[in-house]
């Protein structure tokens, strides 16, 4: 009887860790745990390339809040309820605390105001808004505090009806325009935009003190090598993508915090802009010769885009020049 009894307890044993493989298996999308590309981007060797695919494999939609330091003053609060929940900053001032971006629902907007208070009992006196999508987060805030945008940003929300749509006492209350370097209770912080990327209102956080650049959409981890997400509807732009990427090459800057995904090294940055502007070339060379929208796609292997398809937006934009 005994060995009856361990045979299936070894059976249940087993059928679970099928059960969390097969769960795991169902979390990948087509752009993960696939082979590197024949061909790289020119100045990419494939542990560069390998490494960026990593990160892109490691991403899940669904994970739990975990908040960790990055460098003095500075958190990243990763994941939390709900899916595809963006990533946060949380920056630590003289008598207050700074919010960079906000979650996607006041849930998962509560459950990182609770870890702040284990890191400190100074209060949120300020947010960053770095886009105006998934920012309804926001009104699990404390009234009456700083909020700054891209004064795009700003117009959006402010008309806004769909699923980011927040209440106006969270509209912002001071804007910026093209790079603005403001000190936030002794906190420098340059706010910065070098072009349109994904969207007409994305903004960059960067702290020279720390060298912490935090990039909006302008870098996400759950499109391919090659793709990122735009929304032209919304003044988006792949050249504007590339503009902003050369642009956070340039600044002092070590980390990178992506939109959703991990944190990225400036070698990282520098091959995720390879690849893109690889695309780029390839396309608008095959455009030049005439070819249709559909030959360029059957043109180009790799794992299926995402919606925005970064091939699709390109073709657009070098047809539109």
């Amino acid at each position: 009887m005994k060995t009856l009894e361990k045979r299936a307890l070894c059976i249940a044993a087993l059928c679970t860790v099928l059960s969390f493989a097969r769960s795991a298996e169902a979390q990948h999308e087509p752009f993960q745990h696939v082979p590197l590309p024949a061909e790289l981007p020119a100045g990419v060797s494939v542990a560069q390339a390998q490494k960026l695919q990593d990160l892109l494999d490691e991403f899940r939609y669904e994970e739990p809040l975990v908040v960790s330091k990055l460098k003095d003053k500075i958190y990243l609060a990763r994941g939390g309820v709900g899916r595809n929940v963006p990533n946060m900053g949380i920056v630590v001032g003289q008598t207050g605390v700074i919010l960079i971006d906000n979650k996607n629902s006041i849930d998962a907007e509560k459950a990182v105001l609770a870890e702040i208070a284990k890191i400190t009992p100074k209060p949120v006196i300020a947010s960053l808004v770095l886009h105006s999508e998934h920012e309804s987060g926001i009104a699990a805030l404390p009234a009456g505090l700083q909020i700054i945008a891209h004064e795009n940003a700003k117009r959006r929300m402010e008309v806004s009806t769909e699923r980011d749509k927040i209440p106006p006492a969270y509209f912002p209350t001071s804007t910026v325009g093209k790079d603005e370097m403001r000190t936030i209770d002794g906190i420098r912080v340059r706010l910065l935009q070098f072009a349109p990327a994904a969207t007409a209102g994305d903004l960059i956080a960067y702290f020279p003190d720390q060298k912490v650049a935090f990039v909006s959409s302008v870098l996400v981890m759950n499109f391919p090598l090659a793709s990122t997400v735009i929304h032209p509807d919304l003044g988006g732009s792949t050249s504007g993508w590339i503009e902003n990427a050369r642009g956070l090459l340039a600044l002092d800057a070590d980390t990178y915090v992506s939109n959703h995904g991990g944190v990225l090294t400036k070698e990282d940055l520098r091959t995720k802009l390879a690849f893109v502007q690889d695309r780029w070339n390839k396309v608008k060379a095959m455009v030049a010769q005439g070819k249709s929208l559909e030959q360029v796609k059957a043109a180009i292997p790799g794992p299926p885009d995402r919606d925005p398809k970064t091939i699709e937006n390109i073709y657009s934009e070098v047809q539109s020049k």
